[in-house]
């Protein structure tokens, strides 16, 4: 059913041991009808979003008749559509078989976690740490190559740097088919620290932390980020892997997911050359947001700095489609942060994510997430809906307008019918108007 949560399903997997997902999105509390409808998507250069692992949805119309859609052609709008059919009862989606995370999280100094560029200017605060820790160039371009080793042959690929910290957490991971061994693997999330109790309890103070208004800004940012780090796994050289199911893996979490937020979140394309991925493109994004982060007194970036790859999509308003990888990177912050000092941080940092060039002089099609905090802000000097509606998603609204139009003839009901009845002010005017 649509209204089907990954946590749901995650304990339906568990139970089971025979099928799974191959990515989802890393939060337990939202339903399959959310994150399709948004175009929501997990982690890893193999996967895509979930929007394109749907093969059929059931929807009652404006007329209250119950109607399916599984043309292949019809589910590349049909699936990421934003409730414009009516309201989504049942989701089918192409599973595979169960296989085995092999998770190593680990905490790594931010500077070895992902090296910048060369020739990047390092805020002077890391430098500053780089020399106590004697990291040496050489450390730092080994990390690369660790980095992009990572990325090249993990299934499952995520950063976090929380502001003010001198380590990032590292968790990408590979995954292997499951053996008559794997038959009593720990459901999440029983396994990676000593006790769920103390892993609650960080989680718990993390929370806290997020609402102690009368601590200094960066003092809020900088504790809750210890107690982040503290409660997420650090697995070091010769310690055994976090073995888990798959389903298991994608879900994982240290209790701090469980605090209010305010997120933004861009789909950065990251280019093919000669073969090979623009890793240094990917570089410069995570690091425009540390120095952003940085550069900002006021510390408007109180939680963290989150960075995860996917492929492309073939779903006709995903913000990966046309991309042959994408760079999905996220900066948060308590909802007590002034909204003012949000916004501007956002500003700044878009500016930073949207001014990437192609040898051409060519802007790239960077794109934000829909469910993320993104339509109060500009893109190039005019506003950001301005932005999405003659640059961004020009075609790609053109294309949908026509497929969803031929979908509901199709089934006995018009456009016009069914925004009276299902309408939403922002994508409706967006889309259609």
């Amino acid at each position: 059913m649509a209204g089907t949560t990954n946590n749901q399903f995650r304990l339906w997997c568990h139970k089971h041991a025979n099928w799974a997902l191959p990515f989802n999105t890393v939060v337990l509390a939202v339903t399959f009808g959310g994150t399709n409808s948004t175009i929501c998507h997990g982690a890893g250069l193999s996967t895509s979003t979930l929007s394109d692992l749907v093969k059929e949805i059931e929807y009652v119309d404006a007329h209250g008749n119950l109607q399916r859609v599984s043309d292949p052609e019809e589910l590349k709008a049909a699936s990421g559509c934003f409730g414009f059919l009516g309201i989504v009862v049942s989701i089918t989606i192409q599973m595979e078989t169960m296989t085995i995370a092999e998770m190593r999280p680990t905490q790594v100094p931010v500077v070895l976690a992902i090296p910048p560029p060369k020739g990047y200017p390092i805020p002077q605060i890391i430098r500053n740490q780089m020399r106590q820790a004697n990291i040496s160039e050489e450390d730092i371009e080994n990390a690369r190559l660790e980095w992009i080793r990572r990325c090249e042959e993990d299934h499952f690929h995520e950063w976090f740097w929380f502001p003010y910290q001198k380590n990032a957490w590292v968790n990408t991971w590979k995954r292997r088919l499951k053996t008559p061994e794997d038959s009593t693997l720990p459901q999440w999330p029983q396994f990676g620290l000593k006790n769920i109790d103390e892993m609650d309890a960080h989680g718990a103070f993390g929370t806290a932390v997020a609402k102690y208004d009368w601590l200094p800004p960066s003092q809020q940012a900088y504790a809750f980020g210890l107690a982040s780090l503290a409660s997420l796994p650090n697995i070091s050289e010769g310690q055994p892997s976090m073995t888990a199911y798959i389903s298991e893996g994608l879900h994982f979490r240290g209790g701090t997911q469980t605090f209010p937020f305010w997120g933004m979140e861009w789909e950065l394309p990251v280019r093919h050359l000669n073969g090979k991925r623009d890793y240094g493109a990917i570089q410069r994004a995570w690091w425009d947001g540390i120095s952003a982060i940085y550069s900002r007194p006021e510390a408007p970036c109180r939680a963290a700095l989150e960075m995860r790859l996917t492929g492309g999509s073939d779903v006709l308003l995903a913000p990966q489609r046309g991309n042959q990888s994408t760079a999905s990177i996220e900066v948060f912050t308590h909802p007590i942060t002034p909204p003012d000092e949000w916004r501007a941080f956002r500003q700044l940092v878009v500016d930073r994510w949207t001014s990437y060039k192609d040898e051409t002089g060519a802007y790239f099609n960077a794109r934000p997430h829909w469910a993320k905090h993104w339509w109060d802000l500009e893109v190039h000097g005019k506003p950001i809906q301005q932005h999405v509606k003659e640059v961004a998603y020009k075609q790609a609204f053109t294309e949908f307008r026509e497929v969803h139009a031929q979908i509901l003839s199709r089934r006995g009901t018009t456009v016009a019918e069914t925004r009276r009845r299902f309408d939403m002010e922002l994508m409706g005017r967006l889309i259609f108007e």
